[in-house]
């Protein structure tokens, strides 16, 4: 009896157990089902994501989740769904509602729960990236924003997302949120928000992860972070590039050591990384990218076995790489670059099997291709770019099979391109170009490549073949082969329907452009420069209405100019034979070409759409315009180096956004106006040899941006301004204004009177402070405040009337690497301050009246006799103990002095700089200066090799 007693407890049990599986599955109550429906109604569904909304029970609809047990709705997950419209305030009044995702969608209107806590079980909500942002306006504008205030209600929310959404409506936002004392996770990346991050949030007790990155937060990190990031197990405030701050607020406390991960990457934090965070041993992220942080990576590193990614690109950090870092045996992303790590790479990183990106470029980094990274058969993005890599490219090279991209460029890598490229079948990317590779390549051989999509092999020493007939089988977005011996534009190019850029610059090519490349759909940037191209260019009708970018400058073409352009960044056709009217893009480089007659008026009634116009070195006559239009928005006005006369019009005074103005080489006349104060953003000021007469307004001498002043060759008069000291770019020794005067496609020059020679310097305008009065009519004394400019490169003020003494106050140019007083009439003593200007490599104080002993210390040992000529009373003047030129040989002939030795890179370190040498018996001599690597720790080194070139010229010159 007892037996089948318990037989029957058993089956009973299986069928209730049988029971539940097979029972019908619990509806959702009604009213929440129309509750949905309502917020149906009020969306835009174009998508059809929401078409299973119908029916009795909303528990089976898409993107409803039901309690289990009562049936309510309790998780609501519509995550990019791309529904349009408002959200109906029927969602609010799901009561039994816990999760909540409205993320990637394209709401409008206010996101505001009301205040009847109708919500009070919501633990999870994400509304990051759920709003409309109207692109069309020239400034982007949110038309969906939420209300922080009425999120204040939600006491029982853990999670909250507002990644890239307005929130402007809500002041006190650091209050409200931080009301949410359940609050476990915060993300407010990319809200707007400015100023300091607010002290309210330290009430978050129980938060363990913080996003409050891409914003606008200012000053210093606040105090309190010191005390928090000890229970974090995230902190991301990168991209806040005013939040300043010490990073040792990281690790103070033991408690830090929980830290996953760690974003503070593009903010102005300093310091050195503390010890501490070496020793995070679950620390998975690490990245402090674009900030101030130096020092050297430990070897320490190899504690962090849980890391899967480290940035360190563009601080200051340098050394080695440490070996110890083949011990990261999580290590998916290794981002080194732009910082001051010197060496080779350890051999020991061919055992991060797990690396999947590799990005080491412009570190210093020398020797042959490290074999060691062939091991890594994860690898899918390597890049050495702009390293000292020498050698060949290794044949074993496709053991990296799931490579995408391969960035080796600007390296010092030669022989052939190992045809066991071909097997990297994965590449979408290959970037070898600026190298010394040669031999004859074709271009057949990246068939197998099916997935490629952009080819950069430009300046090498490399003769690509391409057969007319060859169609490749991969569809490509770039392409560069410039400097690879072509004759002809490939004809293939014809079935690259994507194509977006197209470099072929360098070659021999000196055909017509054919007609087809004009209908390339996809083209923007087009580059035929330096070839010997000919006939015209198409009608207006013909040409594409889209480029951005358009490079034929020194070619042969001819013809008018039909260029509908209007949305253009760059068009170059300088140093061709071009002639007729034109329509302007934004940048308008016209330079050397043979333009003649006047500056027609309608160029200068289109100055809206232009940033750029350089018009420098043609035949342009006549009078400037006298209105120049909307220039507002031009940084850049170069017309130097033409026949222009009459005075500088006042409507260029709108210009208020100038940046350089270079009228030199004129005819230009009348006195400089005062106007030329209001331009406060002008950098450089180029007025040189032309007929201006006058005193220099102090206007001119209070512009606080300006770093370039040459006002030499003129007619001026009166007293140097004494108001130098609101020269505050050239006053600041440390500051410079490389992010206004760089562009990527328009390359500043300027010409000026560099240590006795008229240089060319080409995309330097950042480094160089220099102020050139000389061969006017100044006279009175030198004001004893040009000392204050402690930032000054060059000082000329020769060939004029200037008397006294000279100010011992100069002696505080801490940079000063040049200076010329010559053809004066100072007296007194040579002051013995100027001992301490450590740069000063050229003086000339010749042709004045001084007198006493010339002194003997610092930069002076330096100096020969024809720094002192026609100073009848100096004494103890040194004479000239070196010979430059073999003058028995003629001209040319000069042999190697102790001089240049000295002025060499003393550490063997390869200078990127190139500079071209003309020497006329009947024009006289120029120097071109380009510089093609700005590096800054070896700006002084290049200007000292700029000095023995000109030493060895004048050498030869003077006889």
């Amino acid at each position: 009896m007892e037996a089948m007693f318990s037989c029957g407890r058993v089956a009973f049990a299986i069928l209730t157990i049988l029971c539940c599986f097979t029972s019908p599955a619990i509806a959702c109550p009604f009213p929440e089902r129309n509750l949905l429906l309502d917020s149906k109604a009020a969306v835009v569904d174009e998508d059809n994501t929401l078409t299973s909304w119908h029916g009795f029970n909303c528990c089976t609809w898409r993107g409803v989740s039901c309690n289990l047990r009562t049936g309510h709705v309790s998780r609501l997950d519509l995550s990019g769904y791309n529904v349009k419209g408002n959200i109906s305030s029927s969602l609010f009044q799901l009561a039994r509602l816990e999760h909540l995702d409205l993320s990637d969608n394209l709401f409008k209107g206010k996101f505001s729960p009301p205040h009847n806590r109708k919500l009070k079980s919501l633990s999870f909500l994400d509304l990051s990236f759920a709003g409309y942002v109207n692109y069309s306006s020239l400034d982007s504008v949110w038309e969906f924003y939420v209300s922080l205030e009425s999120l204040s209600n939600l006491a029982s929310l853990e999670y909250l997302s507002l990644a890239e959404v307005n929130i402007s409506a809500s002041k006190e936002w650091g209050e409200a949120v931080g009301s949410l004392s359940n609050l476990q996770q915060l993300s407010m990346s990319d809200c707007g928000l400015g100023g300091q991050i607010p002290n309210s949030l330290l009430n978050l007790t129980s938060l363990l992860h913080l996003d409050l990155s891409d914003n606008y937060f200012s000053a210093h990190i606040p105090a309190w972070f010191e005390n928090v990031t000890g229970r974090f197990l995230s902190l991301d405030i990168s991209w806040n590039k005013n939040l300043g701050g010490d990073i040792s607020f990281i690790g103070q406390r033991k408690s830090s050591l929980s830290l996953t991960s760690i974003g503070l990457s593009m903010t102005a934090i300093k310091g050195r990384i503390p010890s501490a965070i070496w020793n995070i041993s679950c620390l998975e992220h690490l990245r402090l990218s674009y900030t101030r942080i130096e020092g050297e990576i430990p070897a320490s590193i190899g504690n962090l076995l849980s890391l899967q990614s480290l940035d360190l690109s563009d601080t200051r950090i340098e050394g080695v790489i440490p070996s110890a870092i083949g011990n990261m045996s999580s290590l998916k992303d290794l981002v080194l670059s732009d910082t001051r790590i010197e060496g080779q790479i350890p051999s020991a990183i061919g055992n991060v099997s797990s690396l999947k990106s590799l990005y080491l470029s412009n570190i210093s980094i020398e020797g042959e291709f490290p074999v060691s990274i062939l091991n890594l058969s994860k690898l899918v993005a390597l890049d050495l770019s702009y390293n000292m890599l020498t050698g060949v490219i290794p044949a074993s090279l496709d053991s990296l099979s799931s490579l995408v991209s391969l960035e080796l460029y600007a390296n010092e890598l030669n022989g052939t391109i190992p045809s066991t490229i071909s097997n990297l079948v994965n590449l979408r990317r290959i970037s070898l170009h600026s190298n010394s590779l040669s031999g004859l390549i074709s271009l057949s051989v990246f068939d197998n490549l099916t997935r490629l999509n952009e080819l950069y092999l430009s300046y090498n020493q490399l003769t690509v073949n391409i057969d007319s007939t060859w169609i490749p089988q991969f569809k490509l977005s770039d392409l560069a082969l410039g400097s690879c011996n072509l004759d002809r534009i490939p004809s293939f190019l014809v079935t690259q329907y994507g194509l977006e850029y197209l470099d072929l610059s360098a070659n021999s090519i000196q055909t017509n452009i054919p007609s087809w490349i004009w209908n390339l759909p996809s083209l923007y940037s087009l580059n035929l420069s330096c070839n010997q191209l000919t006939g015209s260019l198409p009608s207006r009708q013909t040409l594409p209405k889209y480029f951005e970018i358009l490079d034929l400058h020194n070619n042969s073409l001819e013809g008018s100019l039909h260029l509908p352009l209007a949305g253009a960044y760059l068009v170059d056709l300088s140093m061709n034979q071009f002639n007729g009217s034109i329509l302007v893009p934004s940048v308008l480089d016209l330079s050397k070409n043979t333009l003649s007659s006047v500056i027609p008026p309608h160029l200068t009634r289109i100055c809206s759409s232009l940033s750029v116009l350089d018009l420098a070195e043609n035949h342009l006559e006549g009078k400037l315009p006298a209105e120049w239009g909307n220039i507002t928005n031009m940084h850049t006005l170069k017309l130097n180096g033409n026949h222009l006369r009459g005075v500088i019009p006042s409507s260029i005074s709108e210009g208020r956004s100038l940046q350089v103005l270079d009228l030199g080489n004129n005819d230009l006349e009348g006195t400089l106006p005062q106007w030329i104060g209001k331009l406060s953003q002008l950098h450089v000021l180029v007025l040189r040899s032309n007929h201006f007469h006058g005193r220099i307004p102090r206007q001119v001498i209070g512009l606080p941006n300006l770093q370039i002043l040459d006002l030499s060759g003129n007619h001026l008069s009166g007293a140097i301004p004494s108001n130098l000291t609101n020269l505050l770019a050239i006053v600041n020794a440390s500051q410079n204004n490389s992010n206004h005067l760089e562009d990527v496609s328009y390359t500043n020059k300027i010409t000026i009177s560099w240590k006795g020679w008229d240089v060319e310097f080409v995309k330097v305008l950042f480094i160089l402070k220099c102020i050139d009065l000389s061969n006017n009519n100044l006279s009175g004394s030198i004001p004893s405040k040009m000392g204050s400019l402690q930032g000054l490169i060059a000082l000329n003020l020769s060939r004029n009337h200037l008397s006294g003494r000279i100010p011992k106050t100069l002696g505080h140019m801490e940079q000063l690497e040049s200076l010329d007083l010559s053809l004066n009439r100072l007296n007194g003593n040579i002051p013995l301050e100027l001992e301490f200007l450590s740069y000063l490599e050229f003086l000339n104080l010749s042709y004045n009246m001084l007198d006493g002993k010339v002194p003997h210390g610092g930069q002076f040992l330096t100096f020969g006799e024809s720094s002192y000529l026609g100073n009848l009373k100096l004494s103890g003047i040194p004479f000239t103990n070196i010979s430059v030129c073999n003058n028995s040989s003629g001209y040319g002939n000069c042999t190697s002095i102790e001089r240049i030795g000295e002025a060499k890179n003393s550490d063997g370190e390869m200078i990127g700089w190139a500079v071209g040498l003309g020497l006329s018996y009947g024009m006289g001599f120029s120097i071109v200066i380009g510089v093609l690597t700005l590096n800054k720790r070896v700006r002084k080194r290049a200007f000292d090799f700029y000095d023995v070139v000109i030493l060895v010229i004048d050498g030869c010159i003077r006889g």
